[in-house]
């Protein structure tokens, strides 16, 4: 039995059909709800060959990738395993911002048209484009019916989306008690019974959205970690829990297991994690089962490397390397999205040949800079900020090689000896003398990506 109930054209009770504008998605969904069953083997040959089809089109249509196959001489015809891929070089941000314009395709494949762009959220400090086609847009729509499903999350059940509204730059023209839409998605309106929609715009502070939530008491919540936590902390403050809500999706930053706990306990309902990229659309989801995130393989092919760019094996961590296989407009070969994942030592038990991974790492923490060249991982000082508790939220940003400044909200049990602690984690951290500043904020203004990074480097020259 479907997960889903469909929302039938008129005329039509029994047995439910889909409109003629969505029954292409709608055999889109019941195809993945096939291939998620296929032995990982058969899984990575039907990779295989729809990549052969992308190189293809890239050899014939993209400039940039064609002179990187010939430079290889390597030919899509070629490709019969994920190490052959390992003859092209990595695509970082810096390069596909340089060679745009030899990335995009001079000509697309019968069928498939440009609908639009998306942007990254610029949050390494390399922004990219990529431009949109209505391929890519019917399996991002399909991956999210998958990822529904997979998180338990009912399409009629009233969901409440704190995220930012990239059409409401300027805070007056944002609408402060939020927008609230009588379906889940524009699609989903035509092809799903569904409840309604509340959206606020996270850069409102956490204390309205909470008052905000308590209003349109959702059965679902979609936001930003950092965001949830703050709001997970409220909660606990007021040992108060929103009565209908189910379950808590947790979207566009890292999930730490100790956020992932916070927010859980605060708000007393589990938390999903999804794994997407504007880059590349859909690339893991929560296995239903609980045994990590399942890759969404017919939409990426992921390469999982080590530091010397080898293939890591399972149980390893590694950074991840995707190829996109379905845009055919801005193509994605050998992507460095610079996160970093966790394979499974183990195939998964739910049975699923789709890759698993255990755990998301994510994106590296910044370097700190120190005397005499050195450099230090900031994820020391993010735990040991962590530990001296006593506020909601907090940032910590290198002004200068000597000098640290962590911003906290302050929560109901802040004392003055909490800031001390602070500047001592920070101390036993670093292990030299410097500056170290705590500032009181009411909350911390989310950057114009709406990620809230919890370490940044804020150096200018003359400060090294």
């Amino acid at each position: 039995m479907s997960f889903f109930h469909l929302r039938s054209p008129a005329g039509t009770t029994w047995p439910p059909i889909p409109a003629p504008e969505v029954s292409q998605l709608w055999a889109a969904y019941q195809e993945l709800d096939r291939t998620q069953w296929h032995g990982r083997a058969d899984i990575e040959e039907m990779q295989l060959k729809q990549l052969r089809v992308l190189l293809e089109h890239c050899s014939q249509n993209v400039p940039y990738y064609r002179r990187l196959l010939s430079d290889a001489g390597l030919s899509a015809a070629q490709i019969d395993s994920v190490a052959q891929l390992s003859r092209l070089p990595l695509l970082t941000r810096e390069l596909y911002q340089r060679h745009f314009d030899e990335l995009q395709a001079q000509a697309l494949p019968p069928g498939i048209v440009t609908v639009g762009e998306g942007w990254s959220s610029g949050t390494t400090g390399v922004p990219v484009k990529v431009v949109k086609t209505n391929r890519d847009s019917l399996w991002w729509a399909a991956f999210f019916l998958r990822d529904l499903e997979w998180c338990g999350m009912d399409p009629r059940g009233r969901l409440a989306t704190i995220r930012l509204f990239e059409t409401a730059r300027d805070k007056s023209r944002r609408p402060s008690e939020g927008t609230t839409f009588p379906f889940w998605t524009q699609f989903c309106q035509l092809l799903l019974e569904t409840g309604p929609t509340h959206a606020l715009d996270i850069r409102e502070d956490p204390r309205h959205q909470l008052d905000w939530l308590r209003r349109v008491d959702p059965d679902y919540l979609i936001s930003m970690p950092t965001n949830l936590e703050f709001l997970a902390s409220l909660l606990a403050e007021t040992g108060t829990r929103l009565p209908r809500l189910r379950t808590i999706q947790a979207v566009g930053e890292m999930l730490s297991a100790e956020a992932q706990t916070h927010i859980e306990k605060g708000f007393g309902v589990p938390v999903k994690n999804l794994y997407s990229a504007v880059e590349a659309g859909y690339l893991a989801s929560p296995c239903p089962s609980g045994h990590g995130l399942h890759v969404h393989a017919e939409n990426v092919l992921v390469e999982v490397l080590d530091d010397s760019n080898r293939l890591c094996v399972p149980g390893q961590t590694g950074r991840m390397v995707l190829t996109s296989l379905h845009n055919f407009a801005t193509p994605l070969v050998r992507y460095d999205l610079l996160d970093e994942v966790t394979l499974a030592s183990e195939p998964c038990p739910c049975g699923r040949g789709l890759p698993l991974w255990t755990n998301i790492v994510g994106r590296r923490y910044p370097m700190m800079e120190l005397p005499g060249g050195r450099r230090k991982s900031m994820v020391g000082l993010v735990t040991g900020v962590r530990q001296a508790g006593g506020c909601h939220q907090f940032q910590i940003v290198q002004r200068a090689i000597d000098h640290i400044v962590v911003r906290v909200v302050p929560s109901r049990a802040w004392q003055p000896e909490h800031a001390m602690r602070i500047r001592q984690a920070v101390q036993d951290e670093v292990g030299m003398p410097l500056r170290i500043d705590v500032e009181e904020r009411s909350f911390l203004e989310r950057p114009p990506g709406g990620k809230l990074n919890l370490a940044v480097i804020e150096m200018d020259a003359s400060s090294t």
